[in-house]
């Protein structure tokens, strides 16, 4: 096994650099136990998983083209898989990379999401099920999220104002929505714009200074 000096770990698989520090590794002469997980093995893993995933996927779209081909009347429910399938995919690949910090992978997905539903709503009748509860719900989620976040990362809560304006924002959206009468279901637009109002309100409350900071280093208020 391979050993770092540095941080004192014993690594079995044949990176030459430790994944912590990444300083060159150095022989230790002992053979035993696995005493650190091969990461390298899952993450092939789920790549292999990824592609067999995005594989079928094209193979069900390309099905359900051929019989569109022969004259079946499936126009609708091939949209309806096929967005499915992509929210599908992008989930796992999202997923996978480490590249992308967890507000925007949660943030992109549930946008993704909630344009998918419209276009599922759309396709398969227009009964505005997506606007009246979708929308608002998604909402709530994204604030419920941002106080998960908050909580899990203590030392770095003033970062997510940032989040929280952005629902704000989305909650502006559907109040205009609701009083165009595109939304026709109140109470979730009243949860959902109260939710945001009131998140940001106690974040600026109980923040104190590191939050007026946040907003006048990010935005200059």
């Amino acid at each position: 096994m391979a050993e770092c000096k540095k941080c004192g770990v014993h690594i079995t698989d044949d990176t030459d650099r430790c994944p912590f520090c990444r300083c060159v590794l150095e022989d230790d002469g002992i053979k035993g136990e696995n005493v650190y997980p091969d990461t390298e093995e899952k993450v092939k893993f789920w790549r292999i998983l990824r592609k067999i995933i995005l594989f079928l996927s094209l193979c069900a779209i390309g099905g359900m083209l051929i019989a569109l081909y022969m004259g079946a009347d499936i126009f609708n429910w091939t949209v309806v898989v096929t967005l499915i399938l992509l929210y599908v995919n992008v989930s796992i690949y999202m997923s996978i990379t480490g590249k992308i910090g967890y507000m925007f992978k949660t943030l992109f997905l549930t946008l993704l999401a909630l344009l998918i539903l419209i276009g599922i709503d759309y396709f398969t009748g227009y009964n505005r099920w997506s606007f009246d509860y979708t929308l608002p719900s998604g909402i709530i989620f994204l604030n419920v999220v941002c106080v998960l976040l908050m909580i899990i990362n203590r030392r770095n809560w003033q970062s997510y104002i940032s989040f929280q304006l952005f629902n704000i924002f989305w909650s502006v959206v559907i109040a205009v929505l609701l009083r165009l009468g595109i939304i026709r279901q109140p109470v979730l637009v009243i949860i959902a714009v109260s939710a945001s109002v009131l998140v940001f309100a106690g974040t600026l409350i109980f923040g104190g200074r590191r939050a007026s900071d946040e907003l006048k280093r990010r935005f200059f208020i």
